[in-house]
């Protein structure tokens, strides 16, 4: 009988049932989604790492590496692999294409191979992926250096395409790493053998560690992989130190040497042309003297002299071509002096030479971030709905709990009921919610996640701890629900069990204290004033609910609002430039002349200013990760704003720099805990520390940045800083015109580099599109939300009024009277839910976008009216379906047999 009886209730309450799985399945959905996204990601990230051999460590070398530095790199201690490659920038001819073309790697990061086969001799090459389009295997392509006057560094110039690879070094498709050819940015990269390249000696190190420490991205292998590079590279220092100071002794002696043999060589030359000229001279008299006495003979032996004084003066010339050239390699010697203040011997882990290492962590910690929170705050909603919903369930079965009593069942009998039913919506709610949030959302958040990284399939994982944590919290919804709920109906005896709860105590409301508006209201209104606070469970659970579906649209919207704002702010009214074209001011004076030329004869350039651009970086959490940061001297700060606005990131008040501190990015100084006043420290690559004082905080929503004049930074670094870069703002900054500025500057011997703008734009708008397909998941998931606890509520809100309704039929009420008899009261709930929806949704927007953003860029606060519109009319549009499927179930109810239910 009992299971009949359990039978009959789940076929009688079908729409309960799918509600309350709805709701337990959404939640599980999203927590189990969120939370297993970023370890999946991470786990087929480790996956690919250990099939190539991800290096753990790269040294890297502005000139080749020596015996002698390959031995000190040998002997650095935690090292247990170094493999030594070759690199080398080039173009491919006939484009402003850039790769990177490295020496086939032996046993750390090795390319995968995805067509073709691996380069085998001098004239082969392996080409990324990404360019097999482009290139097709066994075409050929030719290679050229990329700046006037130098050699590719290549044997060769063609090469045949034999196959295309992909590598865990380059894990980005859009911006493979920064370059000084063409437009600045990497197009690809490729892969040939040792052979082609025209030095023997190699400029790249791979280094393994001996303990690794956990697996990529884990607090552990992060920590031991910053900690031992910092080691390393003081070490590396001393080396670099020494190398260095051995080639000035060498160029010193050399240059010296060369001067003494120089000098040598001009005072015999000068001898050797004074003593021709004087015989020049001697000749041309007795010649004159020959002529006028018309001596044959005598002309004939002086025309003979003269033929040797021409072959004299001809080796003369040979040996001022010698003195030109000999003079032209002590120039060199000098320049080569000069920039051995630019030699560096570095180390870096994978998040210092691997952008797409560091990038795709971010990813994965931002969706851990959202899975922290996002979750909590939707599966609080679904287990308060859920619990009301069974808990009223208990209350409906209450006349049918107390007969079954009455014939004697037990109440583990009767309370089996309940506990089948709680059980099996649980079940089927996390069941479905696992599959979909295991299988479905990780694949949607991955896709959008990877589009720009070269990882193929995710690999997937059970994550049974996450399953039981949604299994145990809709367990807990359910279960616990009905388990309180009759056993507390079970303590009264069969008799009063058989008979209705009795109705709530009326009592008078603050309302009918204004006793003017009291007595305008008409019947119908009065009666739902005094519902809303008959029934006060009732009305707050319908607030809550609403509210929190409210507050989840309107925080996705808001976080969307919030990240699409960062590119227009930084780009449009802040950063004002469109390119920074930097150059080594120690080069020959006439490469930097031609360099500056390049910038400033531009016709496609509309203003220029002069300033110091290096690179440093900043640590951040226990000195795992690096943060890049600008650093700019300007050279004339009357023009800078027209450049850069700088803008008090409280204020708004225009900022200047003073000779007393530097101004910081707001990020920059969130992430390095400073204000005002304090001091922080940045470091050059080397690892070579600077303090210096926060005099400001600007407002930036891109990049970190620091600023400083050339007072402070002389004080600071203990140098005379020198210009060594242009801020240029174009005519009109086309991408096309862009890039023909910055691959005709890139063409010159001194330059190093460009930072196109339109590059740190096009690198926010990825990481925001990704973010932007996340957010319409949990969009889509809060708005499905929203319709079933409306549903739900509404349901249960139908389900306690059936005889009031059928009393209002029977007393000849109208059907829309009847139906607005209960979504009057709704509508209200609803219109204050939503209010409340607001504010706890502006409060939950703030939270979430003080840890979603990426390390690097800092969103735009507060949220926008159409955000808060949408989110509203969409709530106003549920309710109004939620309206019309329960009219029909309010006019289907049958009147006699729910007035005689009682008796």
């Amino acid at each position: 009988m009992l299971n009949k009886n359990i039978t009959r209730e789940f076929r009688s309450s079908l729409a309960r049932y799918v509600s309350v799985s709805a709701l337990l399945m959404l939640g599980v959905f999203v927590f189990i989604g969120l939370n297993v996204t970023g370890p999946n990601m991470r786990q087929t990230a480790q996956r690919v790492y250990s099939t190539e051999h991800l290096a753990d460590a790269k040294v890297s070398s502005t000139i080749a590496l020596t015996a002698k530095d390959r031995t000190a790199i040998q002997q650095l201690q935690g090292i247990k692999t170094v493999e030594y490659g070759h690199t080398q920038d080039v173009l491919i001819k006939g484009s402003q294409k850039a790769i990177r073309v490295q020496s086939n790697p032996q046993s750390l990061s090795k390319m995968t191979l995805v067509k073709g086969r691996q380069a085998t001799r001098s004239n082969e090459i392996v080409l990324s992926n990404q360019l097999r389009h482009q290139y097709p295997l066994g075409t050929k392509i030719h290679l050229v250096a990329g700046k006037t006057n130098t050699s590719t560094g290549l044997h060769k110039r063609a090469y045949t395409v034999v196959g295309f690879a992909t590598s865990s070094e380059y894990l980005k498709k859009d911006k493979l790493g920064d370059t000084s050819l063409g437009n600045g940015t990497l197009a690809g990269f490729a892969y040939t053998t040792k052979a082609a390249f025209s030095s023997s000696r190699p400029n790249v190190a791979r280094l393994a560690f001996t303990h690794t420490k956990g697996v990529a991205y884990s607090d552990s292998y992060e920590h031991h992989a910053a900690s031992l590079v910092t080691k390393l590279q003081k070490k590396l220092n001393r080396r670099n130190t020494t190398r260095v100071a051995d080639l000035r002794h060498e160029l010193t002696h050399t240059i010296t040497t060369a001067q003494g043999k120089l000098t040598a060589n001009r005072r015999k030359f000068n001898q050797a042309a004074a003593q021709l000229d004087t015989a020049q001279k001697q000749l041309d008299t007795q010649l004159s003297r020959a002529k006028a006495t018309q001596s044959t003979a005598t002309i004939t032996q002086l025309n003979v002299k003269q033929q040797q004084l021409k072959l004299q003066r001809q080796s003369l010339a040979t040996q001022r071509q010698q003195l030109t050239t000999a003079q032209t390699k002590i120039n060199n010697a000098k320049v080569s002096k000069r920039q051995l203040k630019n030699v560096s011997l570095t180390i870096g882990t994978r998040n210092d030479y691997n952008a797409g290492y560091n990038n795709y962590g971010e990813d994965a910690a931002r969706i851990d971030a959202l899975g922290k929170s996002f979750p909590a705050f939707f599966f609080l909603i679904a287990i308060l709905v859920s619990f009301t919903t069974m808990r009223r369930m208990v209350s409906e079965k209450r006349i049918e709990m107390g007969t079954l009593r009455a014939l004697g069942y037990s109440k583990g009998a009767v309370m089996k009921e309940f506990l089948v039913y709680s059980i099996s919506t649980a079940v089927t709610g996390t069941l479905l919610g696992s599959v979909l949030g295991l299988v479905v959302l990780p694949r949607i958040i991955f896709r959008a996640y990877t589009t720009n990284f070269n990882f193929a399939n995710l690999q997937l994982a059970w994550h049974p701890g996450y399953i039981s944590i949604g299994l145990g919290l809709a367990l807990f919804s359910t279960v616990l629900a009905s388990w309180l709920a009759a056993h507390a109906s079970l303590k009264i005896i069969p008799a009063d069990l058989m008979l209705p709860k009795p109705p709530a105590n009326g009592s008078r409301i603050w309302l009918e204290r204004f006793t003017p508006i009291w007595r305008k209201m008409s019947f119908s209104h009065k009666v739902t004033a005094r519902n809303l606070f008959r029934y006060k469970g009732r009305m707050f659970m319908t607030i809550i609910g609403v509210a929190g579906a409210t507050a989840l649209m309107i925080t996705g919207f808001g976080i969307r609002d919030s990240l699409n704002t960062i590119v227009n702010r930084q780009f449009g009214q802040i950063s004002r430039y469109d390119l920074v074209a930097v150059y080594n001011p120690d080069a020959k004076t006439s490469a930097v002349k031609k360099a500056k030329q390049a910038i400033t004869a531009n016709h496609h350039v509309q203003r220029t200013t002069a300033t110091h651009f290096e690179t440093v970086y900043a640590t951040t959490n226990q000195e795992n990760t690096r943060e890049e940061i600008s650093l700019m001297v300007p050279f004339s700060l009357n023009q800078l704003d027209h450049y850069l606005k700088l803008r008090d990131y409280r204020t708004g008040n225009r900022m200047k720099l003073t000779n007393d501190g530097a101004i910081v990015s707001q990020k920059l100084a969130k992430l390095q805990h400073v204000s005002v006043g304090d001091d922080m420290t940045i470091k050059e690559s080397d690892g070579t520390a600077h303090r210096i004082k926060v005099s400001g905080i600007t407002t930036m929503y891109a990049g970190h940045d620091i600023y400083l004049t050339r007072s402070y930074y002389n004080r600071i670094y203990g140098t005379h800083v020198t210009a060594n870069a242009y801020l240029v703002k174009l005519k009109n900054a086309t991408a096309q015109k862009t890039n023909a500025v910055a691959n005709n500057f890139n063409r010159q011997q001194a330059a190093v580099r460009t930072v196109q703008s339109r590059e740190s734009k096009q690198t926010i708008t990825n990481i925001l599109s990704n973010l932007n397909n996340l957010i319409l998941v949990l969009v889509l998931s809060a708005s499905l939300l929203s319709l079933v606890v409306l549903y739900t509520l509404t349901n249960i809100n139908v389900s306690e009024r059936v005889r009031e309704l059928s009393t209002l039929k029977v007393l000849g009420f109208y059907p829309k009277e009847v139906l607005m008899y209960i979504y009057r009261e709704t509508n209200i709930l609803t219109g204050a839910g939503i209010l409340t929806g607001i504010g706890v949704g502006y409060a939950f927007h703030a939270y979430i976008m003080a840890l979603l953003p990426p390390s690097t860029a800092m969103v735009a606060p507060g949220l926008t009216w159409l955000n808060i519109g949408i989110s509203v009319v969409l709530t106003i549009i549920f309710s109004m379906i939620v309206m019309i499927l329960m009219n029909h179930k309010i006019q289907s109810v049958d009147m006699l047999e729910a007035l005689k239910s009682v008796d």
